[in-house]
């Protein structure tokens, strides 16, 4: 007759048996991918194209600095609510028109965006023949092109609404990114990917302040020259939480020479 199996002791663990001290693992999270880019380069539609074809999620996408459209977003996340943060009025028509025109789900704020709740004299001025206005920035200085304007954090922005998460934060403000970032802390968490404007003259403490957030570059992007020389480009971000959470580690295969791609225009 066979001998019976031992019963394990209170400290014995079996392979059906979990850890009285570990939690279960939770779900790997569901990852959508769309198609790669038929050519990688160093634009915001490319790298738009490259998250979504990596499942990297994004629900909502927080504008900072519209103009009259962003249409990389408007692009690749035309099925997200967008929410928009223009302080000129004078754009609010044609924001209206592109985003209607292309069904996308939006709402405008006339707002500045920056660290603290109030108002913020804005200077408007133009850089084209055609156009009355062309930039706005935040200014402390009396000039005739001055207007006082609402001025909000995006976490009190974001707070009073009911958005899904996780976000795509985008600012190109023309001066004041730092103290977007600044007012940003909470909804920052809530972010899968951040893009930011920067120049020659702030573009380490800029990187600096989105990496400090908990993100790592993924991109340079839409690089302007003037006179033959580097003045600005966007940098787009990926949160270490989505890198993490969506087993998106550069090298978490090992190194593969034939992934190597050197950019060649």
């Amino acid at each position: 007759m066979p001998s019976q199996p031992a019963k394990p002791s209170p400290s014995t663990k079996t392979a059906d048996a979990p850890s009285a001290t570990q939690p279960p693992k939770a779900p790997k999270p569901v990852i959508v991918k769309g198609p790669a880019p038929s050519r990688r380069v160093p634009t915001k539609a490319s790298a738009l194209q490259q998250l979504k074809h990596m499942g990297v999620p994004v629900e909502t996408v927080l504008d900072v600095g519209v103009l009259t459209c962003t249409g990389e977003l408007m692009s690749h996340y035309r099925d997200k609510f967008q929410l928009l943060m223009e302080p000129i009025e004078e754009w609010n028509d044609t924001i209206n028109k592109n985003y209607s025109s292309a069904a996308v789900k939006y709402e405008l704020l006339n707002v500045a965006v920056s660290d603290s709740d109030g108002e913020i004299a804005m200077e408007v001025a133009t850089v084209r023949d055609t156009q009355k206005i062309t930039h706005a920035r935040m200014s402390d200085e009396a000039t005739p092109d001055k207007r006082i304007v609402p001025m909000r954090k995006i976490d009190t922005i974001v707070a009073e609404r009911t958005l899904e998460k996780p976000f795509l934060l985008k600012v190109d403000i023309d001066g004041a990114e730092l103290q977007v970032i600044a007012g940003a802390e909470k909804t920052l968490a809530d972010c899968s990917v951040v893009i930011l404007e920067v120049g020659i003259t702030n573009m380490l403490e800029r990187i600096q302040a989105v990496q400090k957030a908990g993100f790592q570059i993924f991109d340079i992007v839409d690089i302007c020259y003037y006179n033959g020389r580097f003045v600005q480009a966007d940098i787009i971000f990926l949160s270490h939480k989505t890198i993490q959470e969506y087993d998106l580690s550069v090298y978490k295969d090992g190194f593969d020479i034939s992934k190597w791609k050197p950019y060649q225009p």
